[in-house]
C-alpha cells in the first residue's frame, strides 16, 4: 500500500443535498488524513451551487461543466480532457447523471478504475420504468468496477431492479463524526427558539420535499396534545404548502420551521426525540447524527433505516404514511421518559459500534487501494 492514487470525484451538482454533503465530508476527511497519497479532483456535471465554495476550501481543484440540455455530450469531452490533464487513475461517480458522464469520459480518457457510489434505494423508484435511464445505467455499469451501496437494502434493490451481479456491489454504510455529534446538555437552544419549558419536542432534519413525509407528520402532530412541539430543520419546495397545512390544522404555534441551519448539533441536543417519516430512503445521515447525539428515533420502516434503527431498542419503526402509527409512537415516547433515556443510550452505542465516520473513510480508502493494486500488479 501507500501508492499515490489520483482520484476524480464526479457529482451531479453542487446543490445542498444529502449525497452531495456526504461526498464533501468524504473528500474533506480523505484530504485531511490521506492527502499526501490520495490526490483528489472535484468535478460537477450539473449546475454549480453553494457547495462549490466549500469544496474549494479543501484546497482541491474544483471544476464545473454546466449541463445545457438533457444530455450534453460536450460535458463528456470536457470531463475526459480533465481526466487526461490530471492523469486520473480512478473516478468515483455520485448520482445517476454523473454515472453516465463518468463512464463515457473514463472510456474515452482510458481511466482504468470506475466506482459508482449509490446513495438511494430504487425499490420504490420509478427509475426502472424509464427505458432511457435503464439503458444509460446498463451502459455505465458495464464499465464500472465496483458499486458502493450505502445500505444492504440499497444493495438488494440494485440487484433486483438493475440486475447487477451481486459480486460487483459492496456495502459501505454512512458514518457519523462521533466527536462532533454527541449528547451535551450545554448545547441547548430551547430559549432561543422560545419553546415552553413544559414542551415535549421532536426534531426532524430533512429537505422539505414530499417524499420526506412532513405532511404525514403534521397530521400526526395535529392529534397530539398541546405540549408536543416539532422543530423542522431544512428547506425545499414544499415549505409554503407545509406552513399552510400547519395553519389549517391549528398547530402553527407548535411547528417551528427553522430553514437551513449550521447549528444542527445544538438543535439535536435541544429535542427529546428524532423523527423521520420518509416514504423512501437509502441510509439517512440525519438519523445517524441523531443517534450519535443519544436520541431515540421514530422513523418509517423503509430503505436502510431498519439497519440502524432496531424496533423497540433504539427507536420505533412505523409503516410509511401511517398517521395513527406515527402519532402513537410519538405519544408513547413523549410520555415515557425512562424509555426515551434507554433508547437514546442504545442509539449512541449502535452508532459507536458500527456507524462511525472513521470506519466509513477507512473502508473507502481500502477499496481505492485494493482496486489500484489490481491494475498495478
Amino acid at each position: 500500500m501507500g501508492q499515490n492514487i489520483r482520484i476524480l470525484q464526479l457529482v451531479n451538482g453542487f446543490a445542498v443535498g444529502g449525497a452531495e454533503l456526504k461526498l464533501l465530508e468524504l473528500c474533506h476527511h480523505i484530504q485531511e488524513r490521506h492527502g499526501s497519497r490520495l490526490h483528489q479532483v472535484i468535478c460537477s456535471v450539473g449546475l454549480s451551487g453553494p457547495l462549490r465554495q466549500r469544496f474549494e476550501t479543501l484546497g482541491l481543484r474544483t471544476e464545473v461543466f454546466n449541463k445545457r440540455h438533457a444530455f450534453d455530450f460536450s460535458q463528456v469531452m470536457g470531463v475526459a480532457r480533465l481526466m487526461r490533464e490530471e492523469k486520473i487513475d480512478l473516478v468515483q461517480t455520485t448520482l445517476f447523471y454523473a454515472d453516465i458522464i463518468g463512464a463515457l469520459a473514463a472510456r474515452i480518457a482510458g481511466v482504468p478504475i470506475q466506482i459508482s457510489w449509490e446513495t438511494v434505494s430504487h425499490r420504490d423508484n420509478v427509475f426502472h420504468n424509464k427505458i432511457q435511464r435503464r439503458l444509460g445505467y446498463r451502459f455505465a455499469m458495464k464499465y464500472t468496477d465496483k458499486i458502493v451501496a450505502v445500505s444492504e437494502e440499497c444493495r438488494q434493490s440494485i440487484i433486483h431492479w438493475r440486475h447487477v451481479n451481486p459480486n460487483r456491489i459492496a456495502v459501505i454504510h454512512y458514518g457519523v463524526d462521533l466527536e462532533q455529534y454527541r449528547r451535551d446538555s450545554k448545547l441547548n437552544i430551547r430559549n432561543a427558539l422560545k419553546l415552553p419549558k413544559s414542551a415535549m419536542v421532536a426534531g426532524m432534519v430533512a429537505r422539505l420535499e414530499p417524499g420526506k413525509g412532513h405532511g404525514i407528520l403534521l397530521k400526526a402532530f395535529g392529534k397530539l396534545d398541546d405540549a408536543a412541539h416539532l422543530v423542522i430543520v431544512g428547506d425545499g419546495t414544499a415549505r409554503s404548502e407545509l406552513e399552510i397545512q400547519a395553519s389549517r390544522l391549528g398547530i402553527q404555534d407548535r411547528i417551528h420551521f427553522l430553514g437551513v441551519r449550521k447549528d444542527v448539533v445544538q438543535i439535536l441536543n435541544s429535542v427529546d426525540l428524532f423523527v423521520l417519516p420518509s416514504f423512501s430512503e437509502g441510509l439517512p445521515n440525519s438519523i445517524l447524527e441523531a443517534m450519535a447525539c443519544g436520541l431515540p428515533i421514530v422513523a418509517t420502516d423503509v430503505g436502510g433505516i431498519p439497519e440502524v434503527v432496531y424496533q423497540n431498542k433504539n427507536g420505533i419503526l412505523v409503516d410509511p404514511g401511517d398517521v395513527a402509527g406515527l402519532k402513537s409512537a410519538l405519544d408513547f415516547l413523549f410520555k415515557c421518559p425512562d424509555k426515551r433515556i434507554r433508547m437514546g443510550k442504545a442509539s449512541r452505542e449502535i452508532a459507536e459500534r458500527g456507524f462511525s465516520l472513521e470506519n466509513q473513510i477507512s473502508q473507502f480508502v481500502m477499496l481505492y487501494e485494493r482496486l489500484y493494486d489490481g491494475i498495478a500488479t
